[in-house]
């Protein structure tokens, strides 16, 4: 869902963790923000009045700038959908057909990758496409680069899901407390794997191997 323009919009995004919810916003241009919300439900539940007033009732009393964000909402705007775990594939390829993008690893989207990881094949395929000549080999390279990566950082992500859906108040109390413990450049050391990504036949990445 996306506010409309707000006249102090937040400086930055955040993501609020609750017992089995959780409210995550980030900046788009114009003063307006995309805000997500999460709840443990059962699959297909239905809200009340509507999805907008089951927003309110559930994250309307939550720190701010919650309710402000909620206020700036069209109340029409709340897009509502189940989340789902899908099984690897064990392979992205098939013949002269490869997937890329959600058809190949769709993921939760807690460490916000999916379209990164889509960009990502995109340019891995056109890189083996290039070099390779042989469609089938060039495809079975692609495989190779990117399932094992996409797969870990779907596991990942599916693994930060849960933390963050957890809502046993003792187990609550764990999690809140080491991630206050945690110092931030711990917490951006460990996304290294994910962000740290270099296309292949980038010069860096040849000059890098040469030198070993």
């Amino acid at each position: 869902m996306v506010t409309e323009p707000l006249a102090e919009p937040p400086r930055e995004g955040a993501a609020t963790w609750g017992r089995g919810a959780r409210f995550g916003y980030t900046a788009l241009p114009g003063g307006r923000m995309y805000c997500f919300a999460t709840a443990t439900l059962p699959a297909g539940a239905a809200s009340g009045p509507s999805e907008y007033a089951e927003l309110l009732g559930r994250f309307g009393s939550w720190p701010d700038p919650v309710p402000a964000l909620l206020a700036a909402v069209p109340a029409g705007a709340v897009l509502r959908h189940d989340l789902y775990d899908l099984p690897p594939l064990p392979s992205f390829v098939r013949g002269r057909v490869a997937l890329m993008g959600d058809a190949a690893h769709a993921m939760t989207p807690n460490l916000g990758q999916g379209a990164c990881q889509a960009l990502e094949d995109a340019v891995t395929l056109a890189h083996c496409l290039d070099t390779t000549p042989d469609v089938a080999a060039a495809l079975r390279s692609y495989d190779l680069l990117r399932r094992p990566r996409t797969q870990a950082i779907t596991r990942r992500s599916a693994r930060l899901g849960v933390v963050g859906q957890l809502s046993w108040p003792p187990a609550v109390l764990l999690r809140d407390t080491a991630a206050r413990l945690t110092p931030t450049r711990a917490t951006l050391r460990s996304m290294t794997p994910v962000l740290g990504w270099t296309a292949p036949g980038d010069p860096v990445t040849e000059t890098e191997n040469e030198s070993h």
